[in-house]
């Protein structure tokens, strides 16, 4: 395909970036002219993450580049990872365990009984998380993680025995076709998506209840079964991610295409934004994709959502085209949208083979991860870190100018973050808390990434503070609560044992995890207590191809 011209013009592999300033005055990156369309030559993969804003209102903390650091006592020490078969030097503790928790159980929830109730508001003391208030044990332990939830496979909570019935005799449930995508956390409430990948995945967006009543229960589906059809484009079709908001709105991102991964594959409805009120989970708005957003291949598949100070009027969101490099911009004061495009949303041909486990297979995948930077004193913008999924780089643009709905050829507003993630750093979705360090998922390395945003964009300065060959391999999509002690949550899913050779039924395939973000970072590169004399230099400018 046309690879040829816009990638030999790539940018200068690192950019200068002093201590003290904002990182968007210091690039030297040069923006390409409008490369040639390229369509996917790869089964793709589709995963991806979203930002956390700061709950709480300004940060205290410039979450950027401050221009005092604090607590230069502790020392530095270079970590190697020793795990067999692997040769990633992350410079930092790996505190790796899979623990099973035998003395978890609990009695089956009929379905009938999985009622809203279940969701109600707890009052509790402030100071005491969210664990503790609900006594909570973990099924497994992975380093800072916990796993709440794990599944063989998937299953519906039904009306009743016979409707399951029926669906799997007219192939509207096949039990192995169905895989777990997107997650998001409200509340008492767990969200989880199911592109319809494959035919026979009869709900693409359920909820759960926060605290497991049962290790692999049925997923309910959200709002309700009525909502979930290929007749009619006014109800859901297929969900890669959703994102909730402070205002207790949940932004859900239908792409509208069926059977992916099959030669059936098709748009069978345009994409479009359905806003739901998670306090009566009724729809509140919805917005359908113009017809010059959708191109051939189109595949929108991560969504986040932008608010400043508290205000829920004034909200925009940020979809990405993973197969053809965009991001819609939605206003929703006005409905008014428009698609922006830079050659930087483009995958990297140099970073299109992967290798999980066993398995090598090349994916051509464009932007995907997104996270933004939180609000804070010392900036009134935004800053939204970005990659494509096919990329070892990161990226950075301002969001005042995504945010403007005039022309869109600004040269220089799209910009390279630093060093490389190096060989097999592939990352699908992220996000950024509310004190500045992005995590992110290292799906090509079992991990969990993260970067201290005070610090230089340099692998020195990346660091890992999960990984498991056995309760990490593929975490796919990652978000951020909104509780006091914030957490975040992954999903891992084994994606491409199910688009390569299938999945093993007989083991498990998902699961779903959270980590405390303090804790997760403490003692690594990532704490910003953690230095050492190399740590706030600049990486040297030259060629860096991985």
């Amino acid at each position: 395909m046309a690879l040829d011209n816009w990638f030999q013009n790539w940018h200068p592999t690192f950019f200068q970036q002093p201590l003290h300033h904002d990182p968007i005055h210091n690039s030297t990156g040069k923006r390409l002219k409008n490369p040639t369309n390229l369509l996917p030559i790869y089964f793709s993969l589709n995963l991806l993450g979203s930002e956390h804003k700061n709950l709480k209102g300004p940060s205290k903390v410039d979450a950027h580049f401050p221009t005092e650091w604090k607590s230069k006592e502790l020392p530095f020490h270079n970590f190697k990872d020793d795990l067999p078969g692997e040769e990633y030097d992350y410079s930092l503790p790996l505190r790796l365990s899979s623990q099973p928790n035998e003395h978890y159980s609990s009695p089956h929830v009929d379905s009938s009984t999985f009622e809203k109730s279940i969701y109600t508001k707890k009052h509790h003391n402030t100071d005491e998380t969210y664990e503790d208030h609900h006594k909570l044990k973990a099924l497994e332990i992975t380093g800072p993680f916990k796993t709440w939830y794990r599944w063989k496979t998937l299953d519906f909570a039904y009306p009743s025995l016979l409707e399951r019935s029926k669906a799997i005799a007219k192939g509207d449930f096949v039990v192995e076709n169905n895989l777990p995508l997107g997650i998001e956390v409200y509340k008492d409430r767990i969200f989880m998506s199911m592109p319809k990948w494959k035919p026979g995945v009869p709900v693409t967006l359920a909820q759960l209840p926060r605290v497991p009543k049962e290790e692999s229960p049925p997923l309910m589906p959200y709002p309700n079964w009525d909502w979930h059809s290929e007749k009619s484009c006014d109800l859901i079709t297929s969900v890669f991610r959703m994102k909730t908001d402070i205002c207790g709105r949940l932004w859900v991102l239908d792409s509208g295409k069926i059977s992916i991964t099959t030669e059936e594959a098709k748009q069978h409805c345009p994409p479009k934004l359905l806003i739901f009120d998670l306090e009566t989970d009724e729809l509140l708005d919805k917005y359908i994709f113009d017809n010059s957003f959708v191109k051939e291949d189109s595949l929108y598949s991560n969504i986040i959502v932008d608010l400043r100070q508290g205000d829920c009027h004034d909200a925009y969101a940020y979809m990405a085209d993973v197969w053809r490099f965009g991001i819609v911009v939605f206003r929703l004061a006005d409905h008014h949208a428009w698609r922006i495009t830079d050659h930087l949303f483009y995958p990297d041909p140099l970073a299109a083979s992967y290798q999980l486990h066993h398995l090598k297979f090349e994916w051509m995948d464009g932007i995907f991860g997104m996270a933004l930077s939180p609000e804070g004193d010392f900036h009134e913008d935004r800053i939204l870190y970005f990659h494509p999924m096919s990329s070892f780089r990161e990226f950075y643009v301002k969001t005042s100018y995504l945010r403007s709905d005039g022309d869109h050829d600004d040269g220089d507003a799209f910009k390279i973050m630093g060093e490389s993630r190096g060989p097999q750093g592939h990352a699908s979705s992220s996000v950024m808390n509310q004190d500045g360090i992005l995590f992110y998922n290292l799906v090509s390395r079992d991990s969990i990434g993260c970067w201290d945003s005070r610090k230089p964009y340099k692998r020195e300065n990346l660091g890992v503070v999960a990984r498991s060959r056995q309760t990490l391999v593929f975490p796919n999509d990652i978000r951020l609560d909104q509780d006091k002690k914030q957490s975040m949550w992954i999903i891992t899913n084994r994606l491409p044992y199910y688009l390569i050779e299938g999945l093993d039924i007989s083991r498990i395939n998902f699961r779903v995890m959270s980590a405390y973000t303090d804790e997760a970072i403490k003692g690594t590169i990532c704490d910003p207590n953690v230095h050492n004399k190399s740590t706030y230099l600049e990486p040297p400018i030259d060629e860096d191809c991985y």
